[in-house]
C-alpha cells in the first residue's frame, strides 16, 4: 500500500463516473476528483473531514477534492458514488464547497445516476459531452439550494494524510506511540481523533496495512507464513495467523491465489484501491 490516495477511475474525456455497492466498506482515502455518495437502500456512516454523518435512504453527501473520507455501509445496503473531474466542478462552481457536506434538501440524483449509467454503458457518440452536461446541471442545482462556503485548507487534515502515508511505508515497525507524537498529540486525543478520522482504532488500522502487504507476499510464493509474518510486522505466528483469518476469511496457507485484499496501482503507480473485499460491486 503505497498511500492513502485513490488512484483516479477517470482518464481520456471522461469527466464522470457511477458505480453502485453492496455493503460497502472502504479505509480512509482522498482524490483528486469530486464525489457525491447517494444511498439507495439503507443505511451508511460517512466520515469526511473530521466530521461523521449518518447518510439515510435517499440522502446524499457531497465531497469536494482532497477531502479525506470514509464509507461504512449497512452489509444489506446500496451506495452509488458519482465521481465527478475537479475540473468540471470548478468551472460550475468556482472554489466553493457545502457548509455541510450532508446535503439538507433531495435532489434527482438516482435518476441522474441512471442515466448516466446508461451513457456509459451504451458509448454512443458524444457520451462524454451528455454526462458532463448532466452532472453540471445537477451541480448547479445542489450549490444554488445548499449553504456554501469558500474551500479552506486544514494543516490538521494534511498532517493526518502524511500520517497514513508514513504507516504505507513504516507498517512493520510503526507503532502507536510514534503515530501520536507524529501528529503532535497526547496518546488519548490521539486515540479518539484516529478512530473519529479512520473508523477504526490505529491497531486495527495497522493490522488492515500488514494483512494487506502480507497477502501480496504471499500471492509472491516465494515467502512462508513465518518469514511473511516477520516481515509484514506480525509479533508471532501466532498472532498473524489469527489476524490474517479475521481479516481475510483464511489462514495464510489456505489463501487463494487469485485472492485480492485491497487493490493497488500496477508497476509500483501512486494510489490504491480503498474498497475492503467485503463490498459487492453491482
Amino acid at each position: 500500500m503505497i498511500a492513502r490516495y485513490e488512484q483516479s477511475v477517470l482518464s481520456g474525456k471522461t469527466q464522470v463516473t457511477v458505480q453502485r455497492y453492496g455493503g460497502l466498506q472502504n479505509l480512509p482515502h482522498w482524490h483528486m476528483e469530486s464525489e457525491l455518495i447517494y444511498a439507495e437502500k439503507g443505511a451508511a456512516e460517512v466520515m469526511t473531514e473530521n466530521t461523521v454523518y449518518a447518510l439515510s435512504e435517499g440522502g446524499c453527501i457531497f465531497i469536494r477534492s482532497g477531502a479525506v473520507h470514509y464509507i461504512k455501509a449497512e452489509a444489506d445496503s446500496i451506495v452509488s458514488v458519482m465521481k465527478i473531474d475537479s475540473e468540471l466542478v470548478f468551472s460550475a462552481v468556482g472554489a466553493q464547497t457545502p457548509v455541510c457536506p450532508l446535503l439538507e434538501h433531495r435532489y434527482p440524483v438516482r435518476d441522474v445516476f441512471e442515466k448516466i449509467r446508461q451513457e456509459i454503458s451504451a458509448g454512443e457518440k458524444y457520451c462524454d459531452v451528455v454526462c458532463a452536461g448532466l452532472v453540471t446541471a445537477m451541480t448547479a442545482e445542489i450549490f444554488r439550494s445548499e449553504k456554501t462556503e469558500a474551500l479552506s485548507t486544514s494543516s490538521e487534515s494534511s498532517a493526518y494524510k502524511e500520517l497514513l502515508r508514513l504507516v504505507a511505508k513504516r507498517y512493520a515497525d510503526m507503532t502507536f506511540d510514534e503515530a501520536a507524537e507524529f501528529m503532535c498529540f497526547s496518546k488519548p486525543y490521539f486515540s479518539k481523533y484516529f478512530r473519529r478520522m479512520s473508523g477504526m482504532t490505529f491497531s486495527e488500522y495497522l493490522n488492515v496495512v500488514r494483512v494487506s502487504e502480507a497477502v501480496k507476499m504471499l500471492s509472491h510464493g516465494n515467502m512462508t507464513a513465518g518469514e511473511t509474518a516477520l516481515a509484514a510486522g506480525f509479533g508471532t505466528i501466532r498472532s498473524f495467523n489469527r489476524i490474517f483469518k479475521r481479516y481475510t476469511g483464511f489462514t495464510p496457507r489456505e489463501l487463494p491465489e487469485d485472492y485480492v485484499f485491497i487493490g493497488g496501482t500496477e508497476n509500483g503507480g501512486e494510489g490504491f484501491d480503498p474498497t475492503l473485499s467485503v463490498t459487492k460491486i453491482l
